[in-house]
């Protein structure tokens, strides 16, 4: 695992520029993602984590013009010092997904994922490596199974404290190279496209986060080129569970 997320990292650093020919199709999209964690015992803890994405379409900017998915997936954690371990297996709702056979057909998704921390202070730098199982239903043969692969960096600094707690401000940045949904994704993979986020975010309290991000999603073809331009909102809230009993019965 350390190996791949050393390769990830290198590739990020020599292989991310792309060039661009032809045309570029725009779109815009806006995206909200909500995050619930609870720890279970010791070093493990669960997440829900439920979101929607809405979109423009060709010909008109509105990013709120068609609900094109909803999701919702359950995490397992396993988190050490220096490196945490997931997996996570989740439903999409897809309605306005109509290419490759899939009309707006939902799909089952389940991954696992490994993330290092190459350094904590006073600033975070992390290494992301993600393998997607992908379930897509289609309207003639049943589920089609097929696989991604997803490496991300990421850094996140905090501006008015060592760490991230009540009343602090803080600014994230990452960059994420995907390959091409594939059957024979580990034999043959295939660059597929390449997200990079910017953003900021406040903590209300010890447990509960509001962040905005922008994010560009680029996809290459030797055609034409698709370009997404996204505002993300995320929530993230902590010790849920414990933080909503002991407001119930104040």
């Amino acid at each position: 695992m350390m190996g791949l997320l050393f390769v990830s990292v290198t590739f990020h650093i020599i292989a991310l520029p792309v060039a661009v020919y032809g045309q570029t199709k725009s779109y815009n999209q806006f995206w909200n993602d909500f995050q619930f964690v609870t720890p279970i015992k010791g070093k493990w803890s669960n997440e829900i984590n439920i979101g929607q994405v809405w979109t423009s379409l060709s010909g008109d900017d509105d990013p709120f013009h068609s609900n094109a998915q909803l999701y919702a997936r359950v995490w397992l954690h396993y988190s050490l010092s220096k490196f945490k371990l997931s997996v996570f297996t989740g439903y999409n709702h897809n309605p306005e997904i109509k290419l490759m056979g899939q009309d707006g057909l939902p799909e089952i998704r389940s991954a696992v994922q490994g993330i290092y921390y190459f350094k904590k202070t006073p600033f975070t730098l992390s290494g992301r490596l993600r393998i997607e199982d992908h379930l897509d239903r289609r309207i003639e043969q049943g589920f089609d199974e097929s696989f991604r692969v997803r490496s991300q960096v990421k850094l996140t600094k905090t501006l008015n404290a060592t760490e991230i707690a009540k009343g602090s401000v803080y600014l994230v940045a990452s960059e994420e190279v995907f390959t091409q949904t594939a059957t024979d994704v580990f034999k043959y993979p295939r660059f597929g496209s390449n997200r990079l986020t910017i953003g900021c975010g406040y903590a209300f309290t010890n447990d509960f986060l509001v962040e905005m991000d922008y994010s560009n999603d680029y996809y290459p073809n030797k055609n034409h080129q698709l370009s997404y331009h996204t505002v993300q909102v995320n929530l993230s809230c902590y010790n849920w569970l414990k933080n909503l009993k002991n407001t119930l019965l104040k």
